[in-house]
């Protein structure tokens, strides 16, 4: 009997991919009542080799958002719910929806999500175009034109039964796990040996380069859910690398004050047409550390010295020059920062009052900020003028701090001064009292 069914099964469902469906971790709140497929399909020894992946328990639908919606077997994979004969409930007539193969998987998962009406049950204003945004993604695309089933398609990422929904945290696109999530495959040097986009190899190492990055500090340590992740730059459903003329676009989405800036340059351009990744030629893509001045400059760990010192991609003396003195000017106001919140600190330590100064300072602080990214202009007068408006800051604070060092000195000074006619008043009463007759003792003799 087992046999005969098992022989059924693969017809119907086919038996190409033994990870079809995928199945989540056994939670410990309640499961959803029993239904007709729960029976058959609920059966662990009813399941065996390739149609294990057939084996869907209680447990396996524990926590899923479409139970949670109300939705059950049947209005997802169709048939009729009514009977337990195989045959009837899986007919074609009933509306069943086979899943034989992995290039299924989008239709079926748009036979509801790509319906406007249907969605709109459960959200006033759905989504519905992820089908249709798959199809342009480099997955979609891989599938469409060499019908491999090893690229990724919605239950790779969400699941296949148990699938939670996205706030959910446990849930594998919750942004704190889509780097993970997406390293299930990119991670995997099987899958992905020669397998290449535009010409370009794809690679096995962005999430080991990745968890390196100020990006992953900021999301996964500092909990920063805005931090960019896999599907902030490369998008979700329609996945697809950067292009070279995209990426600085794609780094301004959160970026937008420096990408604005870069946009208005003429960096940009020559950029694109030297088939240079725009901020990747200088931060990195996957592997991007938080910035510092150390990357300005002619020095040797500056990034400019990539093109200026060689004379690469058309670089010039002239921007070698102009790197080293915005260089040159950053390390001046950082200096002058440094030393009017030294100043500051002493007069603190002296006991003056010094809170409207350290206020004023940050201003300085903010125009060093602004400076930095003005850099990303690639122009010397705007940087120069912003670091002149931190420089009268600083100026202002260091002689407010000079003044109330200055008021301790005087202080101090005209404290001693009092002390001399006070100690002499002192002295005199004491004098004065020592200069009294001493009144004679009172005799002790008896009457």
């Amino acid at each position: 009997m087992k046999t005969a069914l098992k022989f059924l099964v693969i017809a119907v469902f086919g038996g190409t991919s033994s990870a079809l469906i995928a199945q989540d971790e056994v939670s410990p709140t309640a499961p959803p009542e029993e239904t007709t497929c729960i029976k058959c399909h609920g059966e662990s020894d009813l399941w065996e080799g390739d149609t294990r992946r057939l084996f869907v328990s209680p447990d396996h639908l524990t926590n899923d958002i479409h139970w949670q919606k109300g939705l059950q077997c049947h209005d997802c994979h169709g048939g009729d719910k009514e009977t337990t004969n195989f045959l009837e409930a899986h007919a074609p007539e009933a509306g069943f929806r086979s899943l034989k193969n992995v290039a299924d998987v989008p239709d079926f998962c748009g036979h509801c999500h790509s319906d406007i009406e249907y969605m709109r049950r459960y959200e006033p204003s759905p989504r519905t175009d992820q089908v249709a945004e798959y199809w342009t993604s480099g997955h979609g695309q891989k599938l469409k034109s060499s019908g491999d089933v090893k690229v990724a398609t919605c239950i790779s990422c969400h699941g296949g039964h148990g699938i939670r929904a996205i706030k959910d945290l446990l849930s594998p696109v919750y942004p704190t796990r889509v780097a993970e999530t997406c390293a299930t495959c990119h991670s995997n040097a099987e899958i992905m040996n020669g397998r290449q986009y535009h010409g370009r190899p794809v690679g096995h190492d962005q999430y080991e380069s990745w968890t390196k990055s100020v990006h992953a500090e900021a999301l996964l340590k500092k909990g920063d859910l805005s931090s960019a992740t896999c599907n902030d730059c490369h998008g979700n459903h329609g996945a697809v690398p950067p292009e070279v003329g995209s990426v600085a676009n794609a780094c301004g989405t959160c970026h937008v004050k420096i990408a604005q800036l870069f946009s208005q340059t003429r960096m940009k351009h020559q950029f694109e047409q030297l088939e240079l990744p725009g901020c990747a030629a200088c931060h990195g893509n996957h592997d991007i550390h938080s910035p510092s001045d150390e990357m300005l400059g002619m020095e040797s760990d500056a990034v400019c010295t990539k093109c200026h010192r060689e004379g690469k991609f058309g670089a010039t003396i002239a921007g070698a020059n102009e790197a080293r003195e915005l260089r040159a000017k950053l390390e001046e106001f950082k200096r002058e920062i440094a030393q009017a919140q030294g100043m500051i600190a002493q007069a603190e330590r002296l006991g003056m009052e010094v809170r409207g100064p350290r206020f004023d300072l940050r201003k300085a602080d903010a125009a060093l900020t602004n400076a930095r990214a003005l850099i990303h202009g690639f122009a010397l007068e705007p940087v120069t003028k912003v670091i002149g408006q931190g420089l009268e800051v600083t100026n202002a604070v260091k002689a407010s701090a000079e003044k109330a060092q200055a008021d301790y000195t005087n202080r101090r000074i005209w404290l001693g001064l009092s002390l001399a006619p006070i100690l002499l008043v002192v002295f005199l009463l004491l004098f004065y009292i020592r200069s009294l007759p001493v009144p004679p003792a009172p005799s002790t003799e008896s009457a």
